[in-house]
């Protein structure tokens, strides 16, 4: 076999191998590729309207003052609000507190200097997994923060939003008889 042939073959079988779950694949396919991220966040978000602007994927956030992090997908929409998609395959690395930490260095960098707080966009990071990390059987798991007010539990309305999209979850289709 020449030497085309044979790494052509190995090419076929590497590409065999990838799902949309891995990160490299999900990195070339959502590169610039501004329709394919709107259909995913309108989708998750069950919203139609999402126009996205802009889209980098693999975008490190720096961190000064600690550690820093790399969103797989760096979105943001025409109401300037920001989107972290992680495409995770592996439980340990879809926790709440990676989670917090996204959410916070995300929202670090939307403002700018001089700008007001109470002018920050919504954010949102999410986190599609390959498997049901939350062990609920549900296709998505919505994470907001809320403020106890005796005994009622009211939204705290940061615009700060986290989302788990469960990849194992399958819709129980009911057969008509």
């Amino acid at each position: 076999m020449n030497t085309t042939v044979q790494t052509h073959q190995q090419d076929l079988e590497r590409l065999k191998s990838l799902r949309y779950m891995d990160d490299d694949f999900m990195t070339v396919c959502l590169a610039d590729n501004f329709e394919g991220v709107e259909l995913i966040l309108q989708i998750i978000l069950k919203k139609k309207d999402i126009k996205i602007k802009s889209v980098r994927t693999q975008e490190v956030l720096k961190n000064l003052h600690g550690r820093s992090a790399t969103l797989d997908v760096h979105a943001v929409d025409g109401d300037n609000k920001e989107f972290d998609v992680e495409i995770q395959r592996k439980d340990a690395g879809a926790g709440a507190k990676r989670a917090r930490h996204n959410s916070s260095l995300l929202d670090a960098h939307i403002l700018k200097s001089g700008e007001e707080t109470e002018d920050i966009p919504d954010s949102y990071v999410i986190f599609i997994t390959e498997n049901d990390v939350m062990k609920g059987n549900q296709p998505i798991y919505p994470v907001e923060r809320y403020v106890t007010i005796g005994e009622n539990k009211v939204l705290f309305g940061d615009g700060s939003h986290i989302i788990y999209v469960n990849g194992k979850y399958r819709a129980m289709m009911k057969s008509e008889s």
